[in-house]
């Protein structure tokens, strides 16, 4: 398992906020831990170059739940194969809906040239959800660093995505406010049930007649049963 402070090319599309970073500050993390009782850690960091400013800085650390936006017709179908979802996300861009889940802040003080960085560190709430990225739901972390202007703001961000192997083939239930699906699809050693918002995820075992067949890896299943390359979710 690892964490990254970005979007993985496998991730592409799915409605993450990708990083970005200020004209004059970057955010630098030391310890990542995306989940109920796991810890932020990291740095503000002054570009090289540019001049010191005497605003303060606030970081933040937020979790939301995330869901797919689907078309109308297939609001409340409860049953959704794997082809069939993978297909509904081919269709277009799809649209994705948040819903704040928990926020921190912290003032840092200034880059004012008497300091090139300021250190921040966060302790995550035990009842927070496990970072996770699926079909139709996730629950999504980010890191921002915020300084006020004159008008506006700059801003400092980044996403915090768990990649992870997923090897045990298992029946994935996401519900949303639109609708609950039974997903066949595999799952990582670390994933777990997960409540928070209107976003619940349940892990079942799968029926003997719905595993993969022998020596199938989960890329071969997906391409078997959606004629598609496997993605993320």
């Amino acid at each position: 398992m690892s964490v990254r402070a970005g979007i993985p090319e496998e991730f592409a599309g799915r409605g993450i906020p990708p990083p970005t970073e200020a004209r004059g500050f970057r955010l630098s993390l030391d310890v990542a831990e995306p989940w109920g009782g796991g810890t932020i850690d990291g740095r503000v960091e002054n570009i090289a170059g540019r001049a010191g400013d005497a605003r303060p800085l606030t970081v933040s650390v937020s979790c939301c739940a995330s869901w797919i936006d689907i078309a109308p017709q297939l609001v409340g179908r409860s049953k959704l194969g794997l082809a069939s979802a993978y297909e509904l996300r081919a269709r277009s861009r799809p649209i994705w809906l948040d819903e704040p889940i928990f926020r921190d802040h912290l003032e840092v003080g200034p880059l004012d040239g008497t300091a090139n960085w300021r250190r921040f560190e966060f302790s995550l709430p035990s009842f927070l959800p496990r970072a996770f990225e699926g079909t139709m739901c996730a629950f999504r972390y980010t890191v921002e660093a915020v300084r006020p202007r004159a008008v506006g703001r700059s801003l400092s961000a980044l996403p915090l995505i768990l990649v992870e192997r997923r090897s045990e083939p298992v029946v994935r239930v996401e519900t949303t406010p639109i609708g609950t699906w039974r997903l066949f699809v595999w799952r990582s050693e670390g994933e777990c049930d997960a409540h928070a918002g209107p976003v619940s995820v349940h892990f079942e075992p799968r029926a003997l007649a719905d595993m993969p067949k022998a020596g199938e890896t989960r890329d071969d299943e997906i391409l078997r049963r959606t004629g598609r390359v496997a993605s993320a979710g």
